[in-house]
């Protein structure tokens, strides 16, 4: 997999094209993407899209459509939420959308000047 550019982030998930599915990527059903460890809220997308396990990630593979990247209440995903693209109720984030293609999309990390690491962001 080669990483063509940063596109863009929605709260602590960033997004970047790529060239193609990495091998050992891991077909899974669809899922939310991130969750806030305050709120419960979630990054979830909605539309015709394929979702790889990747490292410490996702592959996207946006189908013939765009999809819509939602910052929602977990409450609001369902049979149809998954798999038509619309726009959901907003919470902290407005929605995105997401032009066919292939995608990495991983949380933010910051340096923690006192851990000396690098740690996700929390939304």
């Amino acid at each position: 997999m080669k990483i063509i550019n940063q596109i863009g982030h929605q709260g602590d998930t960033q997004w970047y094209s790529i060239n193609e599915i990495p091998k050992n990527a891991k077909l899974v059903n669809k899922q939310f993407i991130a969750s806030s460890e305050k709120t419960g809220n979630v990054h979830a997308l909605s539309g015709d899209y394929d979702m790889y396990e990747y490292e410490d990630g996702f592959v996207i593979d946006v189908k013939e459509k765009n999809v819509i990247l939602n910052h929602t209440a977990i409450t609001e995903l369902n049979n149809k939420t998954w798999n038509e693209p619309q726009v959901l109720p907003e919470r902290d984030h407005r929605h995105s959308v997401i032009k066919k293609g292939l995608y990495f999309v991983g949380i933010q990390r910051k340096f923690n000047p006192l851990s000396k690491m690098m740690e996700k962001i929390k939304d």
